[in-house]
C-alpha cells in the first residue's frame, strides 16, 4: 500500500526492517536491490576470479621480464652450433672450431718465470717468453725474451728483443735487438738491423746496420751493410760489408 504522496506505507518499512534484522541475525547481506542475500559460493567464485586475474597479470609481467632479459644478454652469449652449421649437413665439429678461432682477437701470449715447456711452441700473436723452452720457438709477430728466460732451440720472429739466454739459431725477419743481460750461442741473422749490448758467440748476417754497444762482446764472423762499434764493445772476428746490389742478389 501506497500513500497519497507515493511513500511506502508504514507497513511496508516495517516489513523491510524485519527483513533487515533477521538477515543481519543469520550474518547474511541484505542485497537492496532484489531483496535476496548474497550465497556464500558466489563469494567464493568472485575471488576464485579475483585470483586468477592476478596470476595472470603476474605472468604477463614475469614473461616480459624474461623477454627482457634474454635480449639484454645478447644472441652471441650462447652459440648454438644447429644454427652455425647452417643448412649443409657435412659441417663437422673441427669446422666451427676453425671458424670460431678465425673471428677470435689474437691476444698476447706470456709464458711466466719457473714454467718449464718440452717441446717447440708456435704463437701467431705477440709473445713474452720468461720460462724456459726445450724446443723451437716461432713468432708470427713480437717476441721479447726476459731475463730469466732459456730457449734450447731455434727462435724465429719478426721483431725480437732477447735479455735471456738462446742456444741455437736466431732468425728475425725486421729488427733484433739483445739487451746487456741476452747471450746467443749460435747464428744470428736479421732483415733490417742487430743492436747488440750483450753476448753473442757465432755468425752474424743483415741487411742493415750492425751496432755493438759498449757492453756487447761478439765472438764471430759478420756480414753486415753498415757497422757501427761502440768504446768498449769487443768484436773478435771478420768482417764483410754488403753492398746493396748484393744485397738484392741475397734477397732473391
Amino acid at each position: 500500500m501506497y500513500s497519497r504522496h507515493g511513500k511506502p506505507t508504514r507497513l511496508r518499512l516495517r516489513a523491510a526492517q524485519k527483513q533487515g534484522k533477521e538477515s543481519g541475525l543469520r550474518g547474511e547481506r541484505l542485497d537492496l536491490e532484489s531483496d535476496t542475500p548474497s550465497s556464500p559460493e558466489r563469494l567464493e567464485s568472485l575471488e576464485d576470479l579475483e585470483n586468477a586475474r592476478k596470476k595472470g597479470l603476474f605472468s604477463k609481467v614475469n614473461d616480459r621480464f624474461q623477454d627482457a632479459l634474454q635480449s639484454g644478454r645478447g644472441g652471441d652469449r650462447v652459440r648454438n652450433a644447429a644454427v652455425e652449421a647452417g643448412p649443409d649437413p657435412g659441417v663437422t665439429a673441427d669446422d666451427l672450431a676453425i671458424r670460431r678461432a678465425k673471428n677470435v682477437t689474437a691476444q698476447r701470449m706470456i709464458v711466466p718465470e719457473g714454467v718449464i715447456i718440452e717441446g717447440s711452441m708456435t704463437s701467431g700473436s705477440e709473445t713474452e717468453i720468461s720460462g724456459k723452452i726445450d724446443g723451437d720457438v716461432s713468432v708470427e709477430g713480437r717476441l721479447l725474451l726476459g731475463a730469466s728466460a732459456l730457449v734450447t732451440g731455434n727462435v724465429r720472429a719478426t721483431f725480437c728483443k732477447i735479455e735471456g739466454l738462446v742456444d741455437g739459431k736466431v732468425e728475425c725477419s725486421q729488427e733484433l735487438e739483445l739487451g746487456k743481460t741476452g747471450r746467443l750461442n749460435g747464428d744470428v741473422l736479421s732483415g733490417k738491423s742487430f743492436y747488440m749490448a750483450g753476448q753473442v758467440f757465432g755468425n752474424v748476417t743483415t741487411g742493415g746496420m750492425l751496432h755493438i754497444a759498449e757492453s756487447a762482446k761478439l765472438q764471430g764472423d759478420v756480414r753486415v751493410r753498415r757497422l757501427t762499434i761502440e768504446e768498449g764493445g769487443v768484436f773478435n772476428g771478420s768482417c764483410v760489408m754488403r753492398m746493396p746490389s748484393q744485397r738484392k742478389e741475397g734477397e732473391n
